[in-house]
């Protein structure tokens, strides 16, 4: 099962909740982390994997980690959702079970857990859930006796950390994103030009889109270049996607050709060219008039 391993590590202010800690190198050395933090794999129906977690414990306090799984989507503003597992769109989280599902780890320390993956023979597509770790103090970080009843109140802080997980079939996903509309503003003398594209998924799994553009003038030739930064579409998803280029254009009619690609699992990448006419000006007159 491939992977893309990223290091999640959080530098904390422990001093008050989780150790004595005195001084700003030594709340540097107060972290936690939890490696990997994203997982984007492709998936047989039918099948089992397992997944590896490594959680890291760089402080004094021995730390209880529970781990579970919580749903992953977004609303119409593209904003990150989440849910009870199974819950939203495209779940994986009933797939996935930890392996221990809470673990102790030693001050300065490291332990592992595993995520067993079962994937349904019915899937189909791209799933996604957020693996979620817990951290808390074994011991009670502070205590209160002073309680008329002789009861004792303690409260302690806890860490959260959220990874992502997205698996894919490797077959019976299909594949669809489109440009449905774009957008040039030229460049001024205060801003560089900016491109804009509307792009849809209608993919029934992610895809991450990169992209080009070739700014050519009236008669063909290459005024200049840029590149779009890769982007990630949920499937359904619809968003802005666009790039600036800090060149210079002296007046006249242009075209921006923009390519875009995407991988598609078990079958060659996809490629999209979409054609933006638009007109510059001339930016020192128009620099001067004002």
């Amino acid at each position: 099962m491939t992977q893309r391993q990223i290091l999640l590590s959080l530098v904390c202010a422990l001093a008050a909740a989780l150790c004595s800690a005195r001084g700003a190198e030594a709340r540097q050395q107060n972290s936690l982390g939890v490696s990997p933090a994203s997982v984007d794999a492709k998936v047989k129906r039918g099948a089992s994997y397992t997944e590896t977690y490594t959680l890291s414990n760089n402080t004094a306090t021995r730390l209880r980690f529970r781990c579970s799984v919580s749903d992953y989507w977004y609303d119409v503003n593209n904003q990150r959702v989440t849910g009870r597992p199974g819950t939203l769109p495209r779940s994986a989280s009933p797939w996935v079970q930890f392996s221990p599902a809470e673990v102790v780890v030693e001050p300065h320390g490291q332990a592992t857990v595993r995520a067993v993956i079962t994937v349904p023979q019915t899937a189909a597509g791209g799933y996604y859930t957020m693996p979620v770790f817990e951290a808390m103090p074994v011991e009670t970080a502070a205590s209160d006796t002073s309680s008329s009843s002789g009861v004792t109140a303690t409260a302690s802080i806890g860490f959260r950390f959220r990874g992502l997980m997205m698996l894919t079939t490797e077959d019976a996903a299909e594949y669809n994103v489109e440009i449905t509309a774009g957008s040039v503003r030229p460049p001024t003398a205060s801003a560089p030009l900016a491109l804009e594209l509307d792009v849809r998924n209608l993919s029934t799994t992610h895809a991450r889109v990169r992209g080009s553009f070739t700014l050519l003038d009236s008669s063909g030739a290459t005024a200049g270049r840029g590149r779009i930064q890769e982007k990630r579409f949920m499937p359904g998803q619809r968003a802005a996607y666009g790039a600036e280029w800090t060149g210079e254009l002296s007046a006249g009619r242009y075209t921006a050709v923009v390519t875009l690609s995407y991988d598609r699992v078990g079958s060659e990448p996809a490629t999209l060219v979409y054609e933006l006419p638009f007109e510059a000006r001339d930016v020192s007159a128009s620099s001067g008039s004002r």
